[in-house]
């Protein structure tokens, strides 16, 4: 049996966000297939409240490739915003300043449940995909309120616990291979606004309705490999993975369910 409960185990974390390769795969697995072509990452960018002035960090930005919307836009970057780009992997921080450096960002290495800031810091917060990361959301959660300034917003986008994952528990299942799916996900659509209305004044959940249409399933048990809670995965489940999804394929097509969305948190 592997266990894939834990994906907060900062060893874990660490290892797969050493450098940008996983994290290129899942997206580019989520590109070519996404039934919703808007795009989960347009999608996001466009709901944030964005103005003159306005001062913003991003937690766990990962490669940055959210911002690439921002320099698509001319007005925006006329808005002089103080923009912040951070994260906690050494990897993923070099690749963010070697991508941002010169173009009016900041890039920090930044631990979500100790954020080096003063109080009521910041407009605008965003942490993307990497809550249910955190170990302790609850103290994470405080800091983050604790840097936003009053009138701030807190954009926070997640999974929901009936899309990809549990999708893939059942063919783990299905075919017998051992695992420990008992995950202890720590910020998810179903309980993110319980949690975050213990900090915030004001919370709204927003969904994106979206699947993926796949035709060729290797791409599907390639990114699978890559998930940061499949590294106790053998590869020699490969082929049986491969010939299971292929087994599943309706007209030519493996359907996959997603369930993302975000919440947004305001501090009155």
């Amino acid at each position: 049996m592997f266990d894939i409960s834990n994906m907060s185990s900062k060893a874990m974390l660490e290892e797969q966000y050493k450098n940008t390769d996983n994290l290129r795969l899942r997206k580019g697995l989520h590109e070519k297939y996404s039934v919703n072509k808007v795009g989960f990452q347009r999608w996001m960018f466009e709901q944030y409240p964005f103005r003159t002035g306005m001062k913003v960090l991003e937690l766990g930005s990962g490669r940055g490739e959210l911002w690439n919307y921002y320099f698509d836009n001319a007005v925006l970057q006329g808005y002089d915003m103080e923009i912040t780009l951070s994260d906690f992997s050494d990897g993923m921080v070099e690749h963010l300043q070697q991508t941002y450096t010169g173009r009016g960002m900041s890039v920090r290495k930044i631990d979500i449940s100790a954020i080096p800031f003063a109080c009521d810091t910041f407009d605008l917060i965003i942490a993307n995909s990497m809550l249910y990361h955190v170990k302790d959301i609850d103290a994470a959660l405080c800091e983050v309120r604790r840097v936003l300034k009053k009138d701030g917003w807190f954009y926070c986008a997640t999974l929901g616990t009936n899309g990809m994952l549990q999708y893939l528990y059942r063919a783990l299942d299905a075919l017998g291979i051992s695992c420990n799916h008992e995950t202890d996900v720590s910020f998810t659509l179903q309980n993110g606004a319980q949690l975050l209305e213990k900090q915030f004044d004001k919370v709204e959940r927003r969904d994106y309705e979206d699947a993926l249409k796949i035709d060729e399933v290797a791409d599907y048990v390639d990114y699978i490999y890559s998930m940061a809670s499949m590294q106790g995965l053998e590869r020699k489940y490969y082929d049986r993975l491969l010939d299971y999804f292929n087994s599943k394929k309706e007209d030519g097509y493996l359907y996959v369910p997603k369930e993302y969305g975000m919440f947004v948190a305001g501090k009155a």
